[in-house]
């Protein structure tokens, strides 16, 4: 059998702790991925997998192997793209998803001007608020946004994006401006409704933590719609710069407590663990760092930072 197919069998099931769904991954039958095992396990003299009815785990010596047969999967590739084009033009193409409201904001235009620098790049964009796993669903790379990244894979911080209480001038006028946090109690407000309503808003300012309990006026589970809905003076929000940055360049939408920290969100690149990156990663998250800056703690959306 060809020993670098067994190994890609192997490192599969290491990763999705089955023969069955390794067996999905690869478009192969269970058998098959069993006799990929077997061979190596034969090769080596070495049992690499503990199997019982539930799981499929590595041995001490399985999992050695495992973290050796990723290096040795990941130099192949990367010599192939380097035969192909020299390690300057991306092969195949790039498998990519993000979460829906930030990919059709900020990383669709990227993307396309990726493929206006390389002719020959493909990209397969998915946008979707669901916890991707990047290796069985056989993505390259995932935009996450987060206040932590708490992952096995391996992540670059690209960019911080800050919350911002806001309203736009209209609700202002009607309804008055908000002298202290405190007294957004008696506001309309508008919340994000998951993973629970987002009905307690914190400030920080000097030292000091505030919390606020709100009502809210609307609730949803889309951050765009919260921003349509304050542009058109329904209420106060609470939204990240990615979200609000360009109304309130533009003022459509004004800070009420530019001087108080409310918390941040970080924006990460993440892939599956490996040593070395294909060419179309290494490319793209080198495009998405030119774009975005190499300081992971600029709001690149705040005002005054374009």
């Amino acid at each position: 059998m060809d020993t670098l197919e067994s190994m890609r069998a192997f490192a599969r099931v290491v990763e999705l702790g089955g023969f069955a769904p390794a067996a999905r991954n690869l478009d192969l039958s269970p058998a098959m991925i069993a006799k990929h095992v077997a061979h190596l396990e034969n090769r080596t003299g070495a049992r690499l997998l503990n199997r019982t009815t539930r799981h499929v785990r590595p041995t001490d010596v399985g999992q050695a192997y495992y973290e050796r047969c990723l290096e040795i999967l990941a130099g192949v590739d990367d010599a192939e793209n380097a035969a192909a084009a020299a390690l300057t033009q991306p092969r195949g193409t790039l498998r990519l998803t993000a979460p829906v409201e930030f990919g059709n904001a900020h990383l669709a235009a990227i993307v396309a001007q990726f493929l206006d620098r390389h002719a020959d790049a493909a990209v397969s964009l998915d946008f979707s608020n669901r916890i991707v796993n990047l290796v069985e669903e056989g993505f390259d790379l995932a935009i996450r946004v987060s206040a932590s990244l708490d992952t096995s894979l391996i992540g670059r911080k690209l960019a911080t994006s800050r919350f911002h209480v806001v309203a736009s001038p209209a609700y202002l006028k009607a309804h008055g401006r908000p002298k202290a946090p405190q007294d957004l109690r008696s506001h309309r407000c508008l919340n994000f409704a998951v993973p629970t309503p987002l009905e307690t808003w914190r400030f920080a300012k000097a030292g000091r933590a505030v919390q606020v309990n709100v009502t809210s006026r609307l609730l949803s589970t889309s951050s765009e719609a919260l921003r349509v809905a304050a542009n058109a003076g329904a209420g106060v929000s609470i939204l990240p710069t990615f979200i609000c940055g360009e109304d309130l360049l533009s003022r459509k939408l004004v800070s009420l407590f530019p001087g108080h920290d409310l918390g941040a969100l970080g924006v990460y690149a993440i892939y599956p663990h490996r040593r070395y990156l294909p060419a179309k990663v290494r490319l793209f998250l080198d495009f998405l760092i030119e774009r975005f800056g190499n300081d992971p703690d600029r709001d690149p959306w705040a005002a005054g930072r374009r």
